[in-house]
């Protein structure tokens, strides 16, 4: 009897896995993470940086993104694609496991996609919460950086 309440448990533990890293509720979550990211309209700095992994460290080069002129340009993202990566899928792409890739446009006021392609993201599972990997907005703050006529990294962007 003991056995088979110990294999019980064994299976639903084992068979279920986590919550968040089935592909709707992961499409979901990344879904509305990086469209609140986006949203330029928002300058809650506080409120992106805890949508972004390690975003406290990225708090300088959004802060000054967010008060720019470009900032106006989007006003969300709209997230059409997630694809859960494999172990070393994450590991090829330099983040954690779990991690996903993820394609997306970023909207306009009028919420039309601003570029004619969508672009390619990631979004990463810290602490049972799927955020935007550090390696996708550090690109996009690497465009408006140089953008603003400025060299090298924006802050918090580097090793």
């Amino acid at each position: 009897m003991v056995l088979v309440a110990v294999v019980a448990i064994v299976v639903s533990a084992c068979g279920s896995g986590p919550s968040q890293t089935q592909p709707a509720r992961a499409k979901a979550a990344i879904g509305r993470a990086y469209a609140t990211l986006f949203d330029f309209a928002n300058h809650s700095v506080k409120a992106k940086t805890a949508l972004i992994q390690d975003g406290s460290a990225l708090r300088t080069a959004l802060r000054e993104a967010l008060s720019s002129s470009l900032a106006k340009e989007a006003a969300g993202a709209k997230v059409s694609a997630v694809h859960l990566l494999s172990k070393s899928g994450c590991d090829d792409a330099a983040l954690p496991s779990p991690c996903a890739e993820v394609t997306y446009n970023l909207l306009s006021p009028s919420h039309k996609p601003l570029f004619a392609s969508p672009s390619s993201g990631y979004g990463v599972l810290v602490h049972d919460r799927w955020l935007v990997a550090k390696s996708t907005i550090c690109g996009l703050l690497g465009l408006f950086w140089s953008a603003s006529g400025r060299h090298g990294e924006p802050p918090g962007c580097g090793a």
